[in-house]
């Protein structure tokens, strides 16, 4: 057996592992600029089921025999603790997690933490707590769905010594969905834009996005609420302001206060309304669970279900290899690893995959038994005259600065005749289905379903734009945007394909039933709805008659929004024949 080269770090936690069956998927800036510009739109995956957020759990047992400042035993805390002997490899080391208690109540746990104010004399917290409690059904799916990232999140912020409310921070961001991704271009479960995530050495390219990753992330995002502290002298209150906002619109609000001489407290502030109730968000989360049986709210029990740890490699790897070698599926793979973006790791190593606790030995004999060169596949590209290297990516949909790093270029240039070599995945697209290529292939096949037609290719030309494209073409920019899975602020580089579908949905081409059959057939309509206080996606499509499923169809943002807000506008597509 040859010498693992891959070397395997791992730490203790027990962690709820929502599998494939449960429904789980910013230093203060210089200017407000920098941040998140527009509300997170928390995409459940695959589907928005649209709601507003809410709050999240976890439970877990570790001896918290004191609930002082100090971590507990890690949940998730990579490096920390030495790999041992596997017995069945010899030579070869893997980690073997020490049993981990856990607190027998993690809520008791947690709420014993919390010390923020939660004001709940404002009238904006009290409207809050009203939805949560109006929809306790949400809160179940959000806290089971949480379930999986909690335990790492408690450990890091009890480490950072922040208050432990922010625990529940993720709810409000992204309702714990690390696919979730905003209008703003914010995305994973803190919701980080790009120029953020880099501020706090987030790695994002084609292969990879840290913000999804739960690791980095959380890293990034306790840094981030520390500084921010920091600069508003731990108001707590301001530095979420911040957070969602930029310190420098709290900054221009607080000045603006100040020479008129009111309060520079959050309450008094002139904030932008996303803000205004972002906080009020997460203090009606910490009130519920502080106090559930107050508010009639039962805060589901979940028990933990497997260890998960760190698996280290060196080497780039397909990831459906990767989920073969552990022995697991893999759709559970990459929820366990929602930060890459592609079909396998990035080609420079080293990697970190998180898998099971109880797949570390197979999976480090598996890999032992298979060669170095055999964890990726690759073809040869002979250059042809004329080719260009943008054009060779695109055909093998690659970006161009992965083709080039794989090619070791130092520059676009190319020469007829010489040899590409490109990653190709070893199984078709929509196997890995959580990928972006897999992601990008689902949404192309749902439209092309129901369009009923194949779209349009569009090549960006240079000076494109979202809008321009779309203006062309007749159509809205938010239908252009939600086509091809894209922010309707995103930039554009010359050369890439875009979807365009011209064809009205399937159930819409004929509106009216042929006259000999009018009163068995239907008659559809579409009618526009503005969402009220207190509505849900259900209530709504009970008091129309419709389902939530045709809901969803007809609205694209709900595929990215995880909850409704009043003030929204859905189109509904009626059969006005039917009693309602």
């Amino acid at each position: 057996m040859q010498t693992l080269s891959n070397r395997l770090s791992y730490s203790l936690g027990l962690v709820c592992l929502c599998l494939v069956t449960a429904a789980c998927t910013q230093l203060p800036q210089q200017a407000a600029s920098t941040q998140k510009t527009s509300a997170p739109l928390a995409a459940e995956h695959p589907l928005a089921t649209g709601v507003m957020p809410t709050e999240n759990t976890g439970r877990q047992d570790i001896n918290f025999e004191s609930v002082g400042k100090a971590p507990p035993t890690a949940f998730l805390d990579i490096g920390d603790s030495q790999p041992a002997q596997c017995p069945q490899t010899g030579n070869e080391t893997c980690p073997v997690p020490d049993p981990a208690s856990i607190p027998k109540d993690f809520w008791a746990h947690l709420r014993g933490q919390f010390n923020l104010a939660l004001h709940l004399n404002e009238p904006q917290v009290q409207a809050q707590l009203n939805w949560f409690i109006a929809n306790p059904d949400y809160l179940t799916r959000v806290f089971k769905r949480g379930a999986l990232y909690l335990p790492h999140i408690v450990t890091e912020v009890q480490k950072a010594d922040l208050p432990m409310e922010f625990v529940l921070l993720p709810v409000v961001e992204s309702a714990f969905d690390p696919f979730a991704y905003s209008s703003g271009r914010a995305s994973g479960l803190w919701q980080f834009i790009p120029s953020t995530a880099r501020l706090y050495n987030v790695n994002i390219d084609w292969w990879y996005d840290g913000r999804r990753d739960l690791i980095d992330s959380t890293n990034a995002a306790t840094a981030f609420l520390l500084d921010l502290g920091q600069t508003f002298d731990e108001d707590w209150l301001l530095a979420l302001a911040a957070y969602n906002a930029g310190p420098g619109t709290v900054k221009k609000a607080m000045r603006k206060n100040r020479t008129r001489q009111r309060s520079e407290a959050f309450w008094q502030l002139d904030l932008p309304r996303e803000t205004k109730g972002y906080i009020p968000k997460l203090l009606a989360l910490a009130a519920i669970v502080k106090r559930p049986e107050q508010y009639n709210i039962t805060l589901p029990d979940i028990v933990p279900e497997t260890q998960i740890v760190a698996f280290e490699l060196d080497n780039q790897i397909d990831l459906a290899l990767a989920a073969e070698l552990a022995e697991i599926s893999l759709e559970q793979l990459y929820r366990l690893n929602p930060g890459f973006n592609q079909w396998a790791t990035h080609p420079m190593g080293p990697h970190r995959l998180i898998i099971p606790a109880k797949q570390v030995e197979v999976m480090a004999e598996n890999l032992a038994l298979q060669p170095q060169d055999g964890q990726m596949r690759w073809i040869q590209h002979q250059i042809r005259a004329g080719e260009t290297l943008g054009g060779i990516a695109q055909h093998y949909d690659m970006s161009v600065n992965a083709l080039t790093q794989v090619n070791h270029l130092e520059g676009p240039q190319i020469i007829a005749g010489d040899i590409l070599i490109v990653p190709t995945p070893v199984n078709p697209p929509l196997a890995y289905g959580l990928s972006s290529s897999g992601r990008s292939a689902k949404r192309r096949q749902h439209y092309e379903t129901r369009y009923g037609a194949p779209p349009q290719n569009y090549r960006v030309k240079p000076g494109d734009s979202l809008w321009s494209i779309a203006k062309a073409h007749g159509i809205k920019v938010g239908q252009l945007a939600k086509w091809n899975g894209l922010a309707t602020r995103a930039p554009l580089r010359a050369g890439e394909n875009l979807l365009i579908f011209n064809e009205r949905p399937v159930d819409e081409r004929q509106t009216t039933a042929p006259a000999s059959t009018m009163n068995a057939e239907a008659t559809l309509r579409s009618v526009y709805y503005r969402v009220r206080q207190g509505d849900s996606l259900s209530k709504i499509a009970a008091r129309f008659n419709t389902t939530v499923s045709a809901i969803e169809a007809e609205n694209g943002f709900l595929n990215r929004q995880k909850y409704l807000q009043p003030g929204d506008q859905l189109t509904l597509v009626l059969n006005v024949r039917k009693p309602r």
